[in-house]
């Protein structure tokens, strides 16, 4: 069964038709950033001819691979499951035979099909419940919400929403029960290089973040905006109180009234619903009851995550004339309790943790609650009775702000989709990053490819850094190359560090030429590589998924493999003779472009090779991405700076 806590509730339906072999490379790239699984969809397609792009998906991704029909392949490549048409399920009378840990899933367009199925399916589309992008005409106001909630819970298996699904929506249907959205117009079109910027917008958590502001931001709302939002997720807020507090002492506060925090709270109703809602300091329980009756009446999958604050680190009682009994109710009232050890004491009373989140049905994670020589231990305890476990070593000094950080990261974890304990062990490694006053994790992702790159040539540092500067400063690029051939190891490398801070400043990638090593020992964007340089494949295993990765191709033939390559871009050429190359592919010329159709290919391109800066709508008209310029950017800009160049940029 598709788990509710798999990364991403979200399914991308292919394109009916059998595309290029890039489709593969598509898929994989949906997988890899973070989509929970692609259906592919080819009614027309034969077996044989599903073959090649089955193959051509690499093998630790077909796992989350769904495939309409043939369940001979989805068993000869362990794919993730089997998707039938309603035609193929009511000709069956039981459930088809696959492999352990393959799914089953079925389409269903009534209340009254899901009543009729033959056997239970993992889970079940149910479409269109929304108008079709796809498909002018298909869909619309078929149901209700209310409708589509109560099909959800009277269900005999999990829905996933189909039709007419986008960002905009995306979270509503999640919020009315449903397991996951499937989408296909929303995706069609779309290149390899517009999909990370297409997942983020269909994808990214949303975190309703309620509690103090801190004058410092090292703690409260503003910290935890910061937190969630260096982690990709988009961020809503609730003041509960303005507070007189630093890392060495807590003054007081001003509490927010209730009819201040309902103010609060509508003007968010119009807003996507929050997957999770993390709640710090409150001044009194009724801002609790508040929040969580807006919560549950508004966003009713809404996970609500309480880290109870009821004494600062420098002794000042925030709840302080709060019995016992009513702690434990508003503990009942969330779904997970984060209290510390002080905490513990004073909310669960006599009862054990075990006890505590049976009885209240609440998820207990109890900080702290084993200390050794090696390690901390987290422990949660689930209203089931199950007993999970999260440690790492007590490293660094404590400081202000460090329980806001493991509250936002846990909430940002669980919003993303991750299991508890994984949301846990991230929280963990978060606060031991700030304790030892590291740098805290971060979402990793590739630099933006800019469409006019510029490709050094010089043979000394300083060279390279005033040809640079002077293309920067004149924003005549968005991308540098940094390319020196017959430079040693050792200038190599000084020079990319210091060209990476000229590159930061003006706030542009910064791609390094053959040299992975020196790129991985930097830290920079990415690489770009030549037919004779290192693979791709391997650059890509030293680097990471987040490095951009070019390739050199010269013909039909060399893109076409490019295709197969774990890249980013390419660079086609050369369009005329260049100095810059010592070995020069044949000329392309315009018309060589033209025949390319390199505006049809997925993949971004840039041209290159003696290409001046004022002939860029050249390639545009052609829908090329981009321009590379080396020797005739220099020359132009020598003109405005002759002061600063020497023959050697020539």
């Amino acid at each position: 069964m598709l788990s509710p806590m798999e990364p991403k509730h979200h399914i991308v339906i292919t394109s009916p038709e059998l595309n290029s072999p890039a489709e593969a490379q598509w898929i994989s790239t949906l997988l890899s950033l973070g989509i929970g699984r692609v259906h592919i969809r080819k009614p027309h397609a034969t077996a044989e001819e599903l073959i090649p792009l089955l193959e051509a998906i690499p093998q630790p991704l077909r796992h989350r691979c769904i495939l309409s029909q043939h369940d001979d392949l989805v068993r000869r490549y362990r794919l993730g499951g089997l998707h039938l048409s309603v035609r193929s399920w009511q000709a069956l009378n039981q459930r088809p035979d696959l492999e352990i840990g393959q799914t089953v899933s079925v389409s269903c367009h009534s209340a009254e099909e899901l009543a009729q199925l033959p056997f239970l399916p993992d889970y079940a589309y149910l479409s269109p419940v929304a108008a079709s992008q796809s498909k002018p005409g298909y869909g619309g106001n078929v149901w209700s919400f209310s409708e589509l909630q109560k099909i959800c819970a009277q269900a005999p298996c999990p829905l996933v929403a189909l039709g007419g699904i986008h960002p905009a929506n995306a979270h509503q249907f999640l919020q009315l029960g449903f397991l996951a959205v499937a989408s296909l117009g929303y995706w069609q079109g779309l290149k390899i290089h517009e999909l990370d910027g297409a997942v983020q917008r269909m994808c990214q958590p949303r975190i309703l973040l309620c509690g103090g502001v801190d004058p410092t931001s090292e703690a409260g709302v503003t910290a935890d905006v910061r937190y969630a939002e260096r982690l990709g997720a988009q961020c809503y807020t609730i003041t509960t109180a303005v507070t007189y507090q630093n890392a060495q002492k807590f003054s007081g506060f001003m509490e927010m009234t209730d009819e201040q925090i309902k103010s609060q709270l509508a003007v968010l109703e119009e807003q996507a619903a929050p997957d999770v809602v993390k709640i710090g300091l409150i001044t009194s329980l009724q801002q609790l009851n508040v929040i969580c009756h807006h919560v549950r009446k508004c966003y009713p999958h809404s996970l609500i995550v309480w880290d109870p604050i009821l004494r600062t680190s420098s002794g000042y009682d925030i709840l302080a004339d709060v019995d016992v009994i009513a702690l434990q109710e508003a503990a009942a009232s969330v779904d997970i309790l984060l209290p510390n050890g002080y905490e513990r004491k004073q909310i669960l009373g006599e009862f054990t943790p075990e006890k505590a989140a049976r009885r209240w049905q609440t998820t207990i994670i109890c900080k702290g609650e084993l200390q050794t020589a090696d390690a901390i231990i987290d422990r949660a305890y689930h209203p089931d009775g199950f007993i999970s476990e999260s440690l790492y070593p007590p490293i660094g000094q404590d400081r202000h702000g460090t329980g806001c950080l493991y509250g936002t990261t846990l909430a940002f974890e669980l919003a993303n989709g991750s299991h508890l304990q994984f949301a846990m062990s991230a929280a963990q490694r978060a606060v031991a990053h700030y304790r030892n006053h590291q740098a805290l994790p971060r979402k990793s992702r590739k630099a933006p490819l800019g469409h006019r790159m510029f490709i050094t040539h010089a043979s000394s540092t300083e060279e390279v850094l005033r040809q640079t500067e002077a293309v920067l400063s004149r924003g005549r690029a968005d991308i540098v190359q940094l390319r020196m051939k017959d430079a040693s190891k050792s200038l190599m490398l000084a020079t990319a560090r210091e060209i990476q801070v000229l590159c930061r400043n003006y706030g542009v990638p910064l791609l390094i030429n053959d040299h992975v090593d020196v790129a991985h020992i930097i830290g920079a964007d990415g690489v770009h590589l030549g037919k004779e340089d290192m693979s791709p494949t391997l650059a890509r295993e030293l680097l990471g998924d987040a490095a951009l990765i070019g390739r050199t191709c010269n013909s039909q033939t060399d893109l076409q493999a490019a295709l197969r390559e774990p890249i980013d871009y390419v660079g086609v050429g050369p369009y005329r003779f260049t100095q810059t190359k010592q070995r020069l592919a044949p000329i392309l010329g315009i018309e060589g472009y033209r025949q390319l159709h390199l505006g049809e290919y997925p993949l971004p391109a840039y041209a290159i090779g003696g290409i001046r800066p004022d002939e860029a709508p050249l390639f545009d008209a052609l829908g090329i991405y981009g321009i590379a310029m080396s020797g005739a950017l220099i020359r132009e800009v020598c003109g405005e700076y002759s002061s600063l160049f020497t023959s050697n940029s020539k």
